[in-house]
């Protein structure tokens, strides 16, 4: 038995250790590390990060909320009035390919001329109904089914399709007033739109 002058004290013997254990960690670590270091010597280490950083995703809808819910709203009336129509996936893609390139999804803007509003796949308003609505979003894509019915659809290439209908039209697309000043030519428009479009379809059908 040990006498009160002699018992261990057993908050030190704990530290001892627990400094100990600290020590032999930090001992191995430098063994790893001069091991590591002879097995790579004349070895270069590549540069630049170990991962890649996946692309982000394409966001489909505007930052902000309110215009983002609009334009919900426009591509769910265009998917359902073409599938309304008999439309393919196809035909789907071709019209919310235009809206996005001719009006960002948005009907009743301008191209620049006073007074003169737009539906949303670009031409000029011509429906008894609030330019801003649902119905007029229908009635415009009622109009761009008509003229996709004359066109020969393309699967491989929903841009040149899209655009097809868009120039097959008895109004008489013209670039100029569609993409008017410097803006950018329908092409590079309707190509930029494109990932966008098929951003847009694939939430909607996701949710």
């Amino acid at each position: 038995m040990f006498s009160n002058t002699h018992r261990p004290n057993w908050s030190d013997y704990l530290m001892t250790r627990k400094a100990f254990a600290i020590a032999l960690i930090s001992a191995a670590t430098a063994v790893g590390m001069a091991a590591c270091s002879s097995e790579t010597t004349g070895d270069s280490v590549p540069d630049g990060p170990i991962t890649m950083v996946a692309d982000a995703p394409v966001r489909p809808f505007d930052s902000s909320g309110l215009i983002a819910q609009v334009q919900r709203r426009n591509v769910t009336a265009i998917v359902e009035t073409v599938r309304a129509r008999g439309g393919n996936d196809d035909d789907i893609l071709a019209a919310l390919i235009a809206g996005k390139a001719e009006t960002e999804w948005l009907s009743g803007g301008s191209n620049g001329t006073p007074g003169d509003l737009q539906d949303i796949y670009g031409w000029w308003f011509r429906y008894n109904l609030a330019v801003d609505s649902t119905d007029a979003v229908v009635a415009a894509t009622h109009s761009f089914m008509d003229v996709a019915a004359t066109v020969t659809g393309n699967e491989n290439d929903p841009v040149a399709y899209s655009l097809a209908v868009q120039r097959a039209d008895p109004r008489r697309y013209d670039e100029k007033y569609h993409f008017p000043g410097e803006g950018p030519t329908a092409e590079a428009a309707y190509v930029e739109a494109l990932p966008i479009a098929q951003a847009a379809l694939t939430e909607l059908s996701n949710q």
